[in-house]
């Protein structure tokens, strides 16, 4: 078949929308993982891009190649067959605790509008499941419709930010002598590789051409590393006040009228809803392989399951599930790395 742009875009909007989650968007992960290591922060952004690029692409391809149907499929190649079905299970809990999370912090974003939890966690839910009525086709028109929407108000509101403060200013490194920075890329990579490994293993079959591999992963990679870019600079010359934000983003516009702030905290909403539907949307093309109901049926069932569990509350779970998930992240992303050259070999 044709290669055609429109649908390469289409994914890399997908890519994009899975990594921008509710720590990208409010800042969080940015500040940890680049921004609090001062000017040395700026080569890990560009590792951190080059090493999205290169899993991205890489699970592409072996989605595209054996027309895998969900993420047991590419670890069953790229670990094997017997460790692939011990990491399967693992998968499967850490995409299952992030919804948790992502389902939680939507119920704290609505507590931050004085409105209700449980009305946030179900919004969320309702929300989600929409989108699984549509299937492949509609978590990619989801993200098509939705990520330049978020792309914008965040590129906006570092350039205000920086046009109101001045654009060049001198920055210390911190710690001098103390641990390097690009570790920290590696990490942050390894950190968000799951969720994106669930949602790039279904698109197997809706690659038209092998062009759109390298298109969709390049435009994404480049999209992401320009906006993490710009958003680490913003920071860092904010660097005084972030201390004093549970979420970073709102040190850049603390001057800003309630209704900016209003439209930014939706942002930051829409961020961890493409995520959750992201990982409710490998679940489901897992477990429905094994059970006798659609995929959008398994993941209703699902996130209906959830909804109980959000009460144990966001920051609770965050503090205690993300820590667990490092060693397993990180031998993932190394064996997905490896794969192109194992397999020539």
């Amino acid at each position: 078949m044709r290669f055609n742009l429109w649908h390469s875009l289409k994914i890399s909007m997908t890519i994009i929308g899975t990594m921008i989650g509710a720590g990208f968007a409010s800042g969080r992960e940015i500040w940890e993982f680049f921004g609090s290591y001062g000017a040395g922060s700026s080569p890990s952004v560009l590792l951190a891009t080059l090493l999205l690029f290169a899993a991205s692409v890489v699970i592409l391809k072996i989605s595209w190649k054996y027309k895998t149907q969900h993420y047991s499929e590419v670890l069953a190649q790229v670990l094997g067959p017997r460790l692939a079905r011990v990491f399967d299970y693992l998968v499967m809990l850490f995409l299952l605790t992030s919804t948790l999370v992502m389902v939680a912090g939507s119920g704290a974003t609505f507590q931050e509008w004085n409105g209700s939890f449980m009305l946030g966690v179900l919004v969320m839910t309702g929300a989600v499941i929409l989108i699984l009525l549509f299937d492949l086709k509609g978590l990619m028109s989801m993200n098509a419709a939705m990520i330049p929407v978020m792309v914008t108000v965040l590129v906006v509101v570092c350039l205000q930010f920086l046009q109101n403060g001045g654009w060049l200013f001198s920055i210390e490194p911190r710690n001098p002598g103390s641990f390097p920075v690009w570790p920290s890329a590696i990490t942050y990579t390894a950190f968000n590789l799951i969720s994106l490994l669930a949602v790039l293993s279904t698109m197997g079959k809706q690659i038209r051409h092998p062009a759109e591999i390298w298109v969709s992963g390049g435009v994404s990679s480049l999209c992401l590393g320009l906006l993490a870019s710009l958003y680490n600079y913003s920071l860092l010359k904010a660097e005084s006040l972030v201390s004093q934000y549970e979420i970073p983003l709102f040190a850049l516009v603390r001057d800003y009228s309630p209704i900016w702030v209003f439209s930014i905290s939706l942002v930051l909403w829409m961020a961890i809803y493409t995520t959750a539907v992201s990982n409710v949307h490998g679940i489901s093309f897992r477990l429905s392989e094994n059970l006798p109901f659609p995929s959008w049926v398994v993941g209703s069932v699902v996130m209906l399951a959830l909804v109980p569990l959000t009460r144990l509350g966001f920051t609770t779970l965050v503090t205690f599930l993300y820590p667990l998930y490092g060693v397993l992240n990180l031998f993932i992303l190394t064996m997905v790395l490896l794969y192109p050259f194992m397999n020539e070999k």
